[in-house]
């Protein structure tokens, strides 16, 4: 089985393009969103744009309840594709949705800015922010079966097949997702480094954190945290650990793609009893 992956932003059509790279690629299952996608028929899964809130919508593209997790593995156990494309918006999504449905490791990844163009890219955004629409590379029929209070539109993608002369045609549907006519939901900095200290500071070993700070990236955002650490101990599986935490902070808890967790050790201290019976009292 090989395993691809299409990367990019939200809102950058990705789900628009992912029909037409995964018969270039000769993918017969994408994986977009929580649901297995073979051809015209949606195999598996539960569509995260049903979510209610970005979070969870977040957490059923990554598979994390066990009976969705389960029922997606079948599927592609029935199906055994010589191919699967996989859609996320990081690196580390696509690595993780692969993990955790125990997939083989991503042969390629590509990004979507190499097969769409500025141009379209800006047109996607503009449809997703102005407009709420979101593209399943599904037909409408198929995507109302799962989703009855949906307002689901047929959009028709004609394409040529590779190796042949003939243009073909594939339905995909047009959708807006409950998160998005509830409204929008975002967490603030202040949060989110307000969450990362508290965790850390119970974490055996840290003796203090630092300035936490938080920039946005390309499709995530990273993280740089000072600590100091205890005297006696590997300092290297310390940051390891630190680092680990974060992520399964922000990605798992909060719905947040991480590109980058950078850990300081700037100072190492020796552990007093005071010290210990005040990371005692954090843990409690």
């Amino acid at each position: 089985m090989h395993i691809f992956a299409l990367v990019g932003p939200s809102g950058t059509g990705k789900s628009h393009r992912a029909i037409w790279l995964a018969d270039e690629l000769q993918c017969q299952v994408i994986i977009d969103d929580g649901l297995i996608i073979e051809a015209n028929r949606i195999l598996a899964g539960t569509t995260a744009k049903r979510s209610p809130t970005r979070l969870g919508a977040i957490k059923t593209a990554l598979f994390q309840e066990p009976e969705h997790k389960a029922a997606a593995q079948e599927a592609l156990r029935l199906r055994s594709p010589n191919g699967v494309l996989i859609l996320g918006t990081s690196d580390s999504m696509v690595e993780r949705i692969a993990s955790r449905l125990e997939l083989p490791p991503i042969e390629k990844i590509i990004y979507i800015h190499e097969i769409a163009s500025t141009q379209e890219i800006r047109k996607a955004r503009f449809n997703r922010s102005q407009h709420g629409r979101h593209v399943v590379p599904a037909p409408a029929l198929e995507v109302s079966k799962t989703w009855k209070d949906a307002l689901v539109n047929p959009l028709k993608v004609f394409f040529q097949k590779k190796g042949t002369e003939r243009k073909t045609w594939a339905e995909q549907s047009v959708v807006r997702p409950t998160f998005t006519s509830l409204g929008n939901l975002s967490i603030s900095g202040p949060a989110l480094i307000s969450g990362i200290n508290h965790q850390v500071l119970a974490v055996q070993g840290v003796a203090g954190v630092g300035t936490v700070t938080v920039s946005s990236g390309d499709g995530g955002v990273i993280v740089r945290i000072p600590i100091n650490g205890y005297y006696r101990q590997p300092l290297h599986l310390l940051g390891q650990k630190v680092q680990r935490l974060i992520y399964d902070i922000l990605e798992d808890s909060m719905g947040i793609s991480v590109l980058a967790v950078d850990v300081i050790i700037e100072k190492v201290v020796m552990e007093t009893a005071a010290s210990a019976k005040e990371k005692e009292a954090i843990n409690k």
